[in-house]
């Protein structure tokens, strides 16, 4: 028989700690040179000037090398490869916010008493805040004991207990979305009422609001995918089957409900985006989903022509500005085009290999910190850095899939199906962000999954990662 010592090492997660050393080595050096190059701190040529300058920015990557330490002893068999992802796009939006901090420092805004301020404060030490507790999250969501807890109140595991109550999670879920036409602040003056001010910090509902749709759709779809070889004709047309038309058209509604009372088409595109990857997934049809996409596009454009053939244009104002410039920003790139038009001059100065870290001027463009983010990596990275990024997200993506995978089917098809919802929320966010900095849709202002500044946004998605990892400790745990 083995040493205790001797199976704990057995068990050690290699991988993932060779991976989070490495990613650990590149922020270290990249928020050196950021630091360096942006005149932030002057080098003092010795361990404590060095570790004076990194502290306290590499503590949430220090927490993830302890999360691994952590996983090799308690959960050795959940995925290695997303924690490492994770920790390279976190580092990367560390290293990021402290880079453009000099510039942001530069906008001020007036206060009460006459004096100039910071608009956006000191971005990097709060962006170092929310991935700690991100990180802090994470851990929650791997070691507590959270199925023995549910078992000992409940009498049922965590994932069953969620699996249980899916109209309680949809009314928790349009609960916050009603919440918001009541409570909601516009903090940025743009027109869109999507955050709770709660005093400390701004929460913006949506972010939790994905996560609770998608248990919910989760729990729906599991139950009622043995109808799926049923559908209903109309004519020459096949419907879904009522259990499946229904929640298409109540998603379809909550989206077109989104634009006109919150003018947020990108919480709009994301939630019914990833509604139907999971309708997909769970019927295997995909003329559901051309149904759906179609619906979304008749749908918007039905509302666009309403509101203005009956003069409401304070409900479709803003995403008909945002549609206009998406065409033509160049006719008021002085004006509401400028965020676009600088954003693509600054991709052009980028070029293959970019500026440099540190030597281009990204804080021109507006909102670059959380809307444009991709767009500082594109001037001051270059093309090759843009495709690093895109490459990171692309695996990311792929182990979410893959977790889904290999979730055996049908006696657990309700985490498959979460996992995949989990995952399409990160996939869906990532292309609606990109494209609109690149134009191939809209700009819609939601944020880039771990890199943009945010509160709110990074808490969520280190839960999603969380339960994306449990889900994968589950599957190998009952011997798949």
């Amino acid at each position: 028989m083995q040493h205790p010592l001797i199976q704990r090492l057995r068990q050690f997660r290699g991988i993932e700690f060779q991976l989070l050393v490495t990613v650990l080595m590149f922020f270290a050096a990249g928020y050196l040179l950021a630091v360096f190059t942006t005149h932030q701190s002057e080098f003092v040529a010795s361990v404590p000037g060095v570790l004076s300058i990194l502290w306290p920015s590499t503590v949430p990557l220090l927490l993830f090398v302890a999360v691994s330490l952590g996983l090799s002893w308690r959960t050795r068999n959940a995925d290695q490869i997303l924690l490492p992802l994770v920790a390279l796009l976190s580092g990367l939006g560390l290293l990021l916010n402290a880079r453009l901090k000099p510039g942001l420092d530069r906008i001020l805004c007036p206060t009460r008493d006459g004096t100039f301020v910071p608009c956006y404060g000191d971005v990097a030490a709060k962006q170092t805040l929310w991935v700690t507790l991100g990180v802090i999250v994470l851990a929650a969501m791997l070691f507590i004991p959270w199925d023995r807890i549910f078992i000992r109140l409940q009498r049922s595991s965590l994932m069953d207990w969620l699996n249980h109550y899916p109209y309680v999670w949809l009314t928790i879920g349009m609960g916050l979305m009603i919440a918001t036409f009541f409570f909601g602040t516009d903090p940025n003056q743009s027109g869109v009422r999507v955050w709770f001010n709660l005093g400390f910090f701004l929460f913006q509902p949506v972010e939790l609001l994905k996560i609770i749709l998608v248990v919910f759709m989760a729990s729906y779809m599991d139950r009622h995918r043995e109808v799926v070889a049923a559908p209903y004709r109309l004519g020459p047309l096949a419907l879904p089957p009522l259990p499946y038309l229904v929640p298409l058209i109540g998603m379809w509604g909550i989206a077109m409900g989104v634009i006109v009372f919150q003018r947020d088409l990108g919480a709009a595109l994301l939630l019914f985006g990833v509604f139907l990857a999971m309708l997909y997934v769970a019927t295997g049809r995909g003329m559901y989903v051309l149904a759906g996409l179609t619906a979304f596009g008749v749908g918007t454009v039905v509302i666009y022509h309403l509101a203005t053939s009956l003069d409401l244009y304070q409900y479709i104002n803003i995403i008909q500005v945002r549609l206009a410039i998406w065409l033509d920003p160049w006719s008021v790139a002085q004006g509401t085009g400028y965020q676009i038009v600088q954003g693509i001059y600054a991709l052009s100065a980028g070029g293959v290999f970019g500026v440099g870290l540190g030597r281009g001027v990204p804080t021109v463009v507006p909102a670059i910190h959380t809307d444009f983010v991709f767009i500082a990596i594109g001037e001051e990275l270059g093309l090759l850095g843009t495709m690093g990024v895109l490459i990171t997200y692309m695996l990311l993506i792929f182990r979410g899939f893959h977790i889904a995978l290999v979730v055996p089917g049908r006696f657990r098809g309700f985490e498959q199906l979460l996992a995949i919802g989990l995952t399409s929320i990160l996939a869906i966010q990532t292309f609606i962000i990109i494209g609109g900095n690149l134009r191939l849709i809209p700009l819609t202002g939601i944020t880039l999954p771990f890199i943009s500044y945010g509160g709110s946004s990074v808490l969520i998605n280190f839960l999603i990662i969380g339960l994306l990892m449990r889900i994968s400790d589950s599957s190998h745990k009952a011997g798949y």
